[in-house]
């Protein structure tokens, strides 16, 4: 290695591990692991193993009423009559019953039709349970299988895989927290400019070059460790499927390195740490709110849906619900991919722009 490759490593060794000791020593420890932790388990205790399933029932006559009666006698369920299937698709697309049994006559005759949200994982534990029951309640002797007609709502079309209560909200933290922190973090970048760590560092034979890829480095690493946390805290805590290996990887790092381009350029535009402080804890949440990691974008308009596609939170989770629900590979998250790839492009190149400006003339 040359003398000013020698010099290169040193300083992106340095700036990565002078970041990663501040960011420890300012407290966020407790956003980078405590936090993130503790959500993944209230929200998939509270959300992901609720005490009862809630299956809607359209529908009059003898068998509709006989098979609510049936669902109510069950422990583990409790069944409401819902006056329309639009209701009943109200209902399932904002999570409020898990699955819904349509019935028009005679089941012996006409079957059912059961309805389920494909992103809620507990409506196939529902749709087993109402199967069983249509058929004792049909053919009561035989206990032979009544005809079912599936309809599946949701975003997509195509089946969800059972993950486990804590997939959802596991992926949706770790897009959130990884984002946010790398924006919290730009308050180190302040600092030094502010202090003139910077401008001493310019001043040595490392150079404007080598000074950003250590900060790009700092950072990358940063976002990098933040995901890493979840994810493996997430599989051997929670037992998250995270899905294709390598196509895990090419998420984690594509979405660290749209955090490394987003913390970068709050602190390169941001005056004082106070700015930093101010601006990016409501940035990240609304970003994250309009992403999906608030809730799931089932829930959201037509409208809200096309605002959420504006966010990178919207890709990323959308390839992790490819990778762990869906069961896809590499090649069916390349869109995904793409549009992450291309943010993390525009925001690392306006930070340099702004960082070469703040070392060299700011």
């Amino acid at each position: 290695m040359t003398r000013q490759g020698t010099i290169a490593f040193s300083t992106i060794k340095a700036f990565v591990s002078t970041t990663l000791i501040q960011v420890w020593r300012d407290g966020s420890a407790f956003f980078m692991v405590v936090l993130p932790i503790a959500i993944i388990v209230i929200i998939g205790t509270t959300f992901g193993n609720a005490d009862e399933l809630e299956i809607g029932v359209v529908g009059t006559g003898p068998d509709a009423d006989a098979l609510i009666h049936a669902l109510d006698d069950l422990d583990t369920v409790r069944a409401e009559r819902v006056a329309s299937i639009d209701d009943a698709r109200r209902l399932l697309r904002r999570f409020d019953i898990e699955a819904t049994v349509v019935i028009e006559g005679d089941l012996a005759d006409r079957g059912a039709g059961i309805i389920v949200n494909e992103a809620n994982e507990s409506g196939f534990a529902a749709r087993s349970i109402i199967r069983r029951e249509v058929d004792r309640i049909a053919f009561p002797p035989q206990g032979q299988p009544t005809p079912v007609e599936i309809e599946q709502i949701g975003s997509r079309t195509d089946d969800f895989t059972s993950a486990g209560p804590f997939a959802r909200t596991a992926a949706q933290n770790l897009v959130l927290f990884t984002f946010i922190n790398s924006l919290l973090a730009s308050a180190i970048l302040v600092r030094a400019r502010r202090q003139g760590v910077l401008r001493r560092a310019l001043a040595a034979p490392a150079g404007t070059v080598s000074i950003l890829l250590g900060l790009a480095s700092a950072w990358f690493a940063l976002a990098i460790t933040q995901s890493l946390i979840i994810l493996v805290v997430g599989r051997v805590v929670f037992a998250v499927p995270w899905g294709d290996p390598v196509g895990a990887v090419a998420l984690l790092a594509s979405f660290a390195l749209v955090g490394t381009g987003a913390g970068l350029l709050i602190g390169a535009l941001m005056n004082s740490e106070e700015q930093t402080s101010a601006i990016s804890p409501p940035l990240g949440l609304v970003l994250a709110a309009l992403g999906g990691c608030m809730v799931p974008i089932e829930v959201f308009s037509d409208s809200m849906l096309r605002v959420s596609k504006l966010t990178p939170h919207y890709w990323a989770l959308e390839g992790w619900n490819t990778l762990i629900f869906r069961g896809g590979g590499l090649s069916d998250i390349l869109t995904e991919l793409s549009v992450l790839w291309a943010v993390a492009f525009a925001l690392l190149a306006s930070a340099t722009i702004a960082l070469q400006y703040r070392l060299t003339r700011g």
